[in-house]
């Protein structure tokens, strides 16, 4: 196994096979500072995602809970039917998969 030796650019000090400073506790792996990097910014797209759909409710979500109940009953209807539509298409997607195979 190779040793590598790198100077925390922190501190200065120098630190033999180590991913953290042992003086500091800075980061000095590269792999380690993507990988942080990259569960950071996961964490920030999925709060933005999450307020998005907060801000931006979708048609059925917005009027399923109205005061009146006609506006509640032709969102149900129009729920059912694209229940029963996308049913349909899953059923005939399904049936050309297995007949393609």
């Amino acid at each position: 196994m190779v040793s590598r030796n790198i100077k925390c650019p922190n501190c200065g000090v120098y630190n033999k096979n180590r991913d953290y400073c042992s003086e500091c506790g800075t980061v000095l792996s590269y792999q380690k500072r993507r990988e942080l990097a990259y569960k950071k910014e996961q964490e920030d797209r999925l709060k933005r995602q999450r307020i998005e759909k907060e801000n931006n409710p979708s048609f059925f979500e917005k009027y399923e809970n109205h005061r009146f109940w006609i506006v509640r009953a032709v969102v149900k209807v129009f729920k059912s039917i694209y229940m029963a539509i996308m049913a349909i298409g899953m059923f005939i997607a399904w049936l050309i998969a297995t007949v393609a195979a």
